[in-house]
């Protein structure tokens, strides 16, 4: 059970992105980045590309006991980013609006998916999304937010002596 990766969010947002209309329609590129801090493909793509739907590859995790079970605890971090015309404060806020639109239809179909069962979102909370816009000062004539998912793995946590060089069984 270790080794499996249930839920993968870089595909199933790429595929969420190359899905959604309102995406295509202001051209949303999928992507990744190490944090906030570090959007490399952002930066790398920014003069040619206008809007992103950036995955953070690195992820906060916790071990949690979950009615007598082990659980994984993953938190993955979404970016929706979209440039606007540069100190044009209506522009901004048109373009904030796509993003809080495109959260929104990324929300509910997460929900319809997880609903669907027998699918890679099955230990996915999708009742408690929290969401955050970027301010404006954040990067020159790009504006949106971010929004977090919880993830609950199963683990294996049995102890096995074997993986021990003493030996020790208990």
């Amino acid at each position: 059970m270790d080794d499996i990766n249930f839920f993968d969010p870089h595909a199933y947002f790429r595929r969420l992105t190359e899905q959604n209309k309102l995406a295509q329609l202001h051209q949303f590129k999928p992507c990744s980045c190490s944090g906030i801090d570090s959007l490399e493909d952002v930066l790398t793509e920014f003069r040619s590309t206008s809007a992103f739907v950036c995955v953070d590859d690195t992820n906060n995790a916790a071990t949690e006991n979950r009615g007598g079970g082990w659980f994984k605890h993953r938190v993955f971090t979404v970016f929706l980013l979209i440039r606007y015309r540069f100190d044009d404060m209506a522009d901004r806020k048109t373009k904030l609006n796509i993003c809080r639109q495109l959260f929104r239809q990324m929300h509910s179909r997460m929900i319809r998916d997880k609903a669907m069962r027998d699918n890679e979102l099955t230990y996915l909370n999708v009742d408690r999304v929290m969401s955050r816009e970027i301010g404006r000062y954040f990067m020159s004539g790009c504006t949106g937010l971010y929004f977090t998912v919880d993830d609950y793995e199963p683990i294996n946590l049995m102890y096995d002596a074997g993986e021990w060089q003493d030996g020790a069984n208990v």
